[in-house]
């Protein structure tokens, strides 16, 4: 859970923009704008200021800033980029709320900042983009959202890719007790190899699912898929027994 005291020490003017600039998603344009820079460039050399909606961040860049502040700032420049690359559908109902509610606005817009300064690595921000986006579309609620960042926040990046793999790969996780402790793995019973007893053994769990399929962009119209999926077993299963009860006949 966020703290209040670490609320309290965020600049309210940065928040806001940060929430005002994701509520903009999708129309900004900003990849074209800094396609041909890497980051670092664009952060470093002041070309940040010169690019509309986000040129806000420039203010946070001064030479006083401490490194810990400029590799926010990154991570910040690295969350918008990703969530700008994404075309995922209609934001207009969060752009509405964010216009319309002051603190859901600031509740958005601290969370954000907080969830970026305590990330451990880079690659991470695109992930939690790709989170925040099912957020911007209503396909997750904000609580959901902040349940699968924190599982983001506490894994290695090297679980988090070995989530995020193909189907037809194994998942290999650097430590399955680190992958329980950070929440993508659970234990539970498992049946034995060789058909004996039921053993204590891991699985996904149902955070480490829903991360997965944000992340392999299969999240969106999961529920409809699967109750397909049994509307067909089941009837195959009714044509099976009607088959049957025929063959009996």
């Amino acid at each position: 859970m966020v703290s209040v005291e670490k609320m309290k020490k965020i600049n309210p003017s940065i928040s806001d923009n940060l929430a005002d600039t994701v509520a903009e998603v999708g129309l900004i344009g900003l990849s074209s704008e800094i396609l041909e820079f890497s980051i670092d460039q664009v952060l470093e050399e002041g070309l940040i200021k010169d690019i509309p909606v986000v040129g806000w961040i420039s203010k946070g860049l001064s030479l006083q800033r401490s490194i810990s502040d400029r590799i926010l700032y990154n991570k910040i420049l690295r969350f918008i980029l990703a969530l700008e690359s994404v075309d995922s559908g209609s934001k207009d109902s969060f752009r509405t709320k964010i216009k319309n509610d002051a603190k859901y606005k600031r509740k958005v817009g601290e969370h954000l900042l907080l969830i970026l300064d305590r990330i451990d690595d880079l690659s991470k921000p695109e992930m939690v983009a790709k989170c925040f986006d099912h957020h911007l579309t209503g396909d997750l609620e904000f609580s959901h959202f902040i349940d699968l960042v924190q599982v983001i926040e506490r894994s290695t990046i090297g679980d988090l890719k070995a989530l995020s793999c193909p189907d037809n790969k194994r998942m290999l996780f650097g430590s399955v007790g680190q992958a329980v402790g950070c929440g993508i793995l659970e234990y539970g019973i498992c049946k034995s190899d060789d058909d004996e007893s039921p053993e204590i053994g891991t699985r996904l769990s149902r955070l480490g699912k829903d991360l997965r399929d944000v992340l392999k962009n299969r999240f969106r119209g999961r529920e409809e898929r699967e109750r397909k999926s049994r509307e067909e077993i089941i009837r195959r299963f009714k044509l099976k027994t009607e088959d049957d009860t025929n063959k009996e006949r």
